[in-house]
């Protein structure tokens, strides 16, 4: 088999019964050069027989069989084995639009410097058909300079790994790998670091989102991506807390620095903006937990000027819910912490209750229904 251009990495566990559309999607693409690694992740079921399968059909499928270790040990081995010019990482139960690939390398070429992605979508019939022409150029996008790159990590689409073309070359020379000790966030861990480098190889590159629906994002409890995560919850908050002392401080400064950077919120999409704001809350309820897990004190205008009554009256206008809006709004520090923790320990009883509460008196007081995410 000649050199593939694109190596497409599938960690695969207990996915039998959506793998075939996967490989048949692979298999679809428009374009031919590519190699496609099937990494069978210990799986329980026929999965790694029909990985076996697709391999003896067609020699641009490959398969390792390992023994379990989770999505980070499984992408891991396949890069490894990857041959091709360009990685694309897929999960097993996914789904590829035909002209994916062309596509990604027709953008590739018009714009080399730039890291590729497109957009994921929760229905497969939104999909773009094999008929499409593969030219990037007709297709709206969103650009991303390094200063607003923090930003692009927490849209949708941003955290992502199985949406953007990733340069093997440049994953090698940085000795890049998914880290395996991770229980969760482990994609969004290693889109941080290859963003680090590919800034520090190309400065004045950009990411470069194409509004091109490309890949079908299916939500499967028994995924390999989902399966580590939900076995290493362990009721606690796993954190380092040196890391994290004035933190409050900290936080509201890189908020600032990341609204200049975007030259305002006012820009962005509502499908961009809602995690942003969510995502920067939950993350100053994180504060107040810290703060009062190492006994200091909050910044004295901590609820009332910078960040916090912005985020909050941002969130009020386009109607995002959030668990933590009222309880910020009525600066329950207590309830803030706790909520956090029980958010992130998995212990969900208190979050769980704190959201429908929340949520039935947001409803009860606007005429306007907030967004859940």
């Amino acid at each position: 088999m000649e050199k593939p251009v694109i190596s497409v990495i599938v960690p695969v566990y207990k996915a039998q019964e959506y793998l075939p559309d996967c490989l048949a999607s692979v298999r679809a693409q428009t374009f031919s050069g590519w190699e496609c690694i099937l990494v069978d992740d210990g799986s329980p079921d026929r999965s790694g027989a029909l990985c076996d399968e697709a391999a003896a059909a067609d020699s641009r499928f490959s398969v390792i069989h390992k023994q379990n270790a989770g999505v980070s040990a499984a992408r891991n081995s396949g890069m490894e084995a990857a041959r091709g010019d360009y990685i694309v990482f897929m999960d097993a139960d996914d789904a590829l639009a035909p002209c994916a690939l062309a596509l990604a390398l027709n953008a590739a070429a018009l714009w080399p410097e730039d890291l590729i992605c497109w957009r994921r979508v929760r229905q497969e019939n939104e999909l773009l058909g094999a008929d499409t022409a593969p030219d990037a150029a007709v297709f709206a996008q969103t650009r991303y300079t390094e200063a607003q790159s923090r930003v692009y990590m927490t849209t949708v689409d941003g955290h992502a790994v199985t949406n953007k073309l990733f340069d093997a070359a440049l994953i090698r020379s940085a000795g890049l790998q998914f880290d395996p000790s991770l229980a969760k966030a482990e994609d969004y861990v290693f889109g941080g670091e290859y963003l680090q480098f590919f800034f520090a190889a190309r400065p004045d590159a950009v990411i470069r989102q194409l509004e091109a629906p490309l890949y079908y994002w299916r939500m499967n409890p028994d995924s390999v991506s989902n399966q580590k995560a939900r076995g290493d919850r362990r009721g606690s908050v796993e954190w380092e807390p040196e890391e994290y002392r004035d933190y409050a401080r900290r936080l509201a400064q890189e908020y600032n620095e990341t609204r200049a950077a975007m030259n305002g919120w006012e820009g962005m999409s509502e499908s961009d903006l809602a995690p942003q704001l969510r995502t920067y809350l939950r993350r100053f309820a994180f504060a107040v937990w810290a703060a009062g897990q190492l006994g200091e004190t909050l910044p004295a205008d901590f609820f009332t000027a910078g960040p916090v009554p912005e985020l909050l009256d941002l969130l009020r206008r386009h109607r995002f819910f959030t668990p933590y809006y009222l309880l910020f709004r009525l600066r329950l520090k207590g309830l803030i912490a706790r909520c956090y923790e029980s958010e992130e320990s998995g212990r969900l009883t208190l979050y769980q209750r704190l959201y429908t509460i929340t949520y039935y008196i947001l409803f009860a007081c606007g005429a306007k229904r907030w967004q859940q995410a």
